[in-house]
């Protein structure tokens, strides 16, 4: 019986709290409008853009009697690591920071080294917030790593595939993105505020309520005429 008259009650607290937001649905909108207004400004004003460069590199093997020589490709696939640990590494970053007039430490935060998965083409981005120096950072980098391995380790190899270009569209921020969070924030908020002022609210708005509160039974009540 006490489970019985508990789950009516949550049922009727739920109905008027899904009236109280009907009712305050202007209130919802408005202050998911002020968060979508806050996203743009934030996004369009206040945080950097970042743009990114891109280039790849090709582990070669050769070809022997119009075949690929099998070996060579496997050795090419243990080399890509290397190659990789390389491209990471403080010698090839920090000679590029000083060909580049910048501190070793941007270029390791801007420098993302991969590899394409059953490949051995490395692919080398950068991204910063100047477009041009996103790319200046991915083709210095090419340059002293195929010059290094060249000189130092006699690969003959290597071939650039894809020579890092300036790219003018920023990689972020999205504005797509924070306009949802900015009108999501809003609407939480806003659903948030009508939750709070529902709980603390303790008037009695109906003849049934009393009954449920008091555990009596009406026996009336007393109209109100507005004078």
């Amino acid at each position: 019986m006490e489970k019985t008259e508990l789950n009516d009650e949550v049922e009727i607290d739920l109905s008027e709290l899904f009236k109280l937001f009907k009712k305050n649905i202007k209130l919802i909108i408005i202050l998911a409008l002020v968060g979508i207004v806050i996203a743009v400004s934030l996004t369009t004003f206040f945080i950097d853009k970042k743009y990114a460069s891109q280039g790849s590199i090709l582990l070669k093997a050769e070809v022997v009697d119009g075949s690929i020589d099998s070996s060579q490709l496997s050795a090419n696939n243990m080399m890509v690591n290397n190659y990789i640990e390389l491209l990471q590494g403080n010698a090839i970053q920090n000679q590029v920071a000083s060909n580049l007039n910048i501190t070793g430490d941007e270029v390791n935060k801007a420098l993302t080294v991969t590899n394409t998965a059953e490949t051995q083409i490395i692919e080398i981005s950068a991204t910063t917030t100047n477009p041009e120096l996103s790319k200046n950072i991915v083709e210095e980098t090419i340059t002293v790593f195929t010059t290094l391995v060249q000189e130092k380790l006699n690969v003959t190899n290597l071939t650039i595939v894809d020579q890092p270009e300036i790219n003018a569209n920023p990689v972020s921020p999205s504005m797509t993105k924070n306009i949802l969070i900015g009108g999501i924030i809003g609407i939480v908020i806003s659903l948030a505020y009508i939750l709070l002022t529902y709980l603390l609210d303790t008037k009695i708005k109906s003849g049934e309520q009393a009954e449920q509160i008091l555990g009596v039974p009406l026996l009336g009540t007393i109209p109100y005429f507005e004078q």
